[in-house]
């Protein structure tokens, strides 16, 4: 997918087709993550001249998470939120026994509707593979929504 030139409505089925039909917390963190990140590139490239000179390269989500806080891209709930997310997606990769935690999934919490809550809530009784999905769901929801967004 080219998230570039990809519209709000194909980013949704993106994340869903990603996020919804995987089946243990470990997949839904790792793939919003990598959603996530390539949001936080398309808010930056739309503000910068010659993005590809940023991007021709590889570098890390939270020089890009920094970047677009920076540009007053995200406000500091989603900064918050992300930076939590790549705490957690960090700890998968440095240690072999992590299992993220209730916990660690209520930071990625913010802004939700009741109906989210209550939805969030049901999962966390099915267990934290459920937690994790619907947690980023909502969190991959809230940052689609950056890419509509006027300052953006």
């Amino acid at each position: 997918m080219d998230y570039s030139k990809a519209s709000f409505e194909d980013l949704d089925q993106h994340a869903m087709e990603q996020l919804v039909f995987e089946t243990d917390e470990l997949s839904p963190i790792l793939r919003g993550h990598i959603f996530i990140e390539k949001i936080l590139e398309k808010l930056i490239s739309r503000n910068l001249e010659k993005p590809q000179a940023l991007f021709s390269r590889n570098r890390g989500f939270d020089l890009k998470l920094d970047l677009a806080k920076a540009m007053g891209l995200l406000d500091e709930t989603y900064y918050s939120s992300l930076k939590a997310l790549n705490l957690i997606r960090n700890s998968y990769s440095h240690r072999a026994a992590y299992k993220v935690s209730f916990e660690e999934l209520n930071s990625l919490k913010f802004g939700w509707e009741p109906n989210q809550k209550e939805a969030y809530a049901k999962a966390c009784q099915k267990g934290i593979d459920e937690a994790a999905r619907i947690a980023m769901i909502f969190l991959c929801w809230k940052t689609i929504h950056l890419v509509s967004s006027p300052h953006a």
